[in-house]
């Protein structure tokens, strides 16, 4: 009998440390997903020796940074800062999209913001 009452002494305790365990599980969890959900990304343009580019920072920290024009041949930079923000602007949607964080050739084209090669060669330039 002494057993049965030092077992129910024990059985209260135990089920409320579980109880506050899963609470705090819990909290910790429905936090972390909050943060996730709710993380700042920002866009900002650059200015680097090539020209413009951009970086995307995700809670403050670099997550894109482009300082030359992606996806064509050549290490060129954005010639004005309005072109790397046109394009960073696309690769900034699909990051809150949750897609890839990348352009191809053809949505730089349609931007407007291809460089001419001739006029990165040129004497003037």
């Amino acid at each position: 009998m002494t057993k049965k009452i030092s077992l129910r002494r024990w059985i209260l305790p135990a089920l409320m440390l579980v109880a506050i365990g899963v609470f705090v599980y819990v909290g910790i969890r429905r936090r972390e997903q909050w943060k996730k959900a709710h993380m700042l990304i920002e866009l900002r343009a650059i200015q680097t020796p090539k020209g413009w580019g951009y970086d995307i920072l995700a809670g403050g920290k670099i997550f894109v940074h482009q300082d030359i024009i992606p996806a064509i041949p050549g290490e060129h930079g954005f010639r004005t800062k309005e072109d790397a923000l046109a394009v960073g602007k696309k690769v900034y949607d699909r990051v809150m999209a949750g897609q890839i964080p990348m352009v191809s050739v053809q949505e730089i084209k349609d931007l407007g913001v291809y460089p001419d090669s001739a006029a990165q060669n040129s004497p003037a330039h």
